[in-house]
């Protein structure tokens, strides 16, 4: 329900990224100077550099937990940070294009397979009462749960630098749908199998639910131990979210202060994420915690009120409405 529920204001979210894309002619942060002037936009933009620093590292001591809690137990801290770091500074270092094909191959293929992963693992000891108490929720606690579910609808806003990289941007909207729905289907569903599999208090506890259900259950019967695809998969997903927002830090450094290229920054940076990953906090519980505390607070005043400041700010400003990215060549070419 929580995520059937985030549905509806993810749209207006949705709408508020497209809106601020027609109003605009540079992508962001630039974006940020040309409506609030140089000042203002550069210090938020700067803001927004170390906000984009701070969700990579984030992320990366995400991927770190899961594997040192999983599959990797005794491996060390460094060598799991070297596991993602030096693909993700080849891929930044080689293009932004070499991201999006990834992308596409784990939206195409990886995901559907997830998902059916899940929905079969459901089918061997289903028990549906588990589901009964959703009909039970207060209306305070589906707010509570949709304000911690909104941040990471909140990661769109990455759409407002990467559609000018896009030679078909009157398909963004469209884009931006798909999207939103393949991450409802895909949320819904892991935590609909998580309820019916393991129950509600054994879900609540499990730091890594998904993966308990992946390593206990068996396929037609005699396919079992099927943990190291789900993994892969996972491994897959946290890469793209990792990389992404390390991109968006290095191509918003290069915009606000005028650099030719964000390309080099890539190695710089790795060194500060890494870093960060590993001093972001001391244990497993203080990472669950600034994920459920800290993160939707900061997250979300930075990827949801602040665009949305923006496009308030926006419909009292005189002039009309541009097009999308209109007089702007995609930054690769210019």
């Amino acid at each position: 329900m929580t995520v059937l529920t985030t549905f509806f204001p993810g749209l207006l979210l949705i709408y508020v990224y497209i809106s601020l894309l027609k109003k605009s002619s540079q992508p962001f942060p630039l974006m940020l100077e040309e409506h609030l002037g140089c000042i203002g936009g550069r210090i938020l933009g700067v803001a927004y550099i170390l906000i984009f620093l701070i969700v990579t590292s984030l992320y990366l001591r995400f991927f770190i937990e899961f594997l040192k809690n999983t599959v990797l137990t005794d491996t060390p801290t460094s060598l799991i940070v070297l596991l993602l770091l030096i693909p993700g500074t080849y891929a930044i270092r080689s293009g932004i294009e070499v991201l999006a094909r990834i992308s596409q191959v784990v939206l195409v293929v990886f995901m559907p397979l997830a998902i059916l992963l899940l929905m079969t693992a459901a089918t061997e000891q289903p028990d549906l009462k588990n589901l009964m108490p959703v009909g039970f929720i207060s209306i305070q606690d589906l707010s509570y749960t949709v304000y911690m579910s909104m941040w990471h609808f909140g990661n769109l806003m990455t759409i407002l630098t990467l559609a000018y990289f896009s030679n078909d941007r009157r398909n963004i909207p469209q884009t931006l749908l798909q999207s939103i729905v393949a991450l409802v289907l895909f949320l819904s569903t892991a935590m609909a199998v998580s309820t019916i599999t393991l129950g509600v208090a054994l879900s609540s506890v499990s730091t890594f639910p998904l993966f308990e259900i992946a390593r206990s259950a068996s396929y037609a019967g005699f396919i079992r131990n099927t943990e190291p695809l789900f993994v892969s998969i996972f491994m897959l997903g946290i890469f793209i979210g990792v990389t992404t927002f390390w991109i968006m830090s290095c191509y918003s450094t290069q915009q606000i202060f005028r650099l030719k290229d964000y390309r080099f920054l890539a190695s710089p940076s790795a060194v500060i994420i890494g870093f960060g990953s590993v001093l972001i906090s001391p244990n497993t519980f203080v990472v669950f915690s600034i994920l459920q505390y800290s993160a939707p607070l900061v997250f979300g005043f930075f990827f949801i009120a602040v665009p949305v400041l923006l496009y308030i700010l926006l419909l009292f400003k005189p002039g009309a409405e541009q097009e999308m990215g209109s007089g702007l060549q995609p930054p690769e070419i210019s």
